[in-house]
């Protein structure tokens, strides 16, 4: 067999791979070498026990780590690559022994915890702890409150997972919200993003490259004082 002939037969081959959706499994293992390249960058995860599979720009992950703080640092990170539509977390926590608390033994760590915080007022939090699962409920006037509610308590060892369900009721009027609103969005990557509002109701629409920055926009609307609820219909393009 001649050299054209092979150079023939292996271009044939390559493009009929490539038809047969050899072009979307190069771009899935590029995704998921991004993944790892977003663990790589942050100093928790390391020697982590982590998997990632994407399909259809969905990553998935898997493990097993020791504190729920390093689940959701490992979820982040995730978001953060450009191109994926969606990050399912199937990360387990599982603790040692030393980190292992009762559920009373929890909730009253997680009261003090907020109550030395200074960021939120405790007053305004419920906390309630089922089989080492906290979850967060009240209302707080700001956003910021509300995330920071969920930043203290998730670094307490011994937490398995955290539900957030505090409610923001912004302590002023929605005044002149979407204008403000769309000045907020000139400061992060929102060009194709579009704004309504209902009251202190936001509805968000458009495209991004990224989960993360979905986050961001829908981070710097939850700045603007009068906002009481997100919906962020943002779709994330390539």
């Amino acid at each position: 067999m001649s050299t054209d002939e092979i150079t023939a037969s292996g271009g044939s081959s390559i493009e009929m791979w490539l038809s047969s959706g050899g072009e979307e499994r190069i771009a899935q293992m590029e995704l998921q070498q991004r993944v790892w390249e977003e663990f790589a960058a942050e100093a928790l995860l390391e020697g982590a026990d982590l998997q990632v599979e994407v399909a259809d720009r969905v990553a998935v992950l898997e493990g097993i780590v020791e504190r729920y703080f390093v689940k959701a640092t490992a979820e982040r990170a995730a978001r953060r690559v450009e191109g994926l539509r969606a990050v399912e977390s199937r990360i387990q926590v599982q603790l040692r022994a030393a980190h292992i608390q009762t559920d009373a033994d929890l909730t009253a760590a997680a009261v003090q915890a907020l109550e030395w915080g200074g960021l939120v007022p405790p007053e305004r939090i419920t906390v309630r702890v089922e089989a080492r699962v906290i979850t967060l409920g009240g209302d707080v006037g700001w956003e910021s409150q509300r995330a920071a509610a969920v930043g203290v308590v998730s670094r307490l060892a011994g937490v398995k997972d955290v539900h957030n369900r505090i409610a923001v009721r912004p302590p002023v009027r929605p005044d002149r919200l979407e204008r403000r609103i769309q000045n907020a969005l000139r400061h992060v990557p929102a060009r194709h993003v579009t704004v309504e509002t209902h009251g202190d109701t936001v509805v968000l629409h458009g495209r991004v490259r990224s989960l993360a920055q979905r986050d961001g926009v829908e981070q710097a609307v939850w700045a603007v004082p009068g906002v009481a609820a997100v919906a962020d219909e943002i779709e994330v393009t390539t």
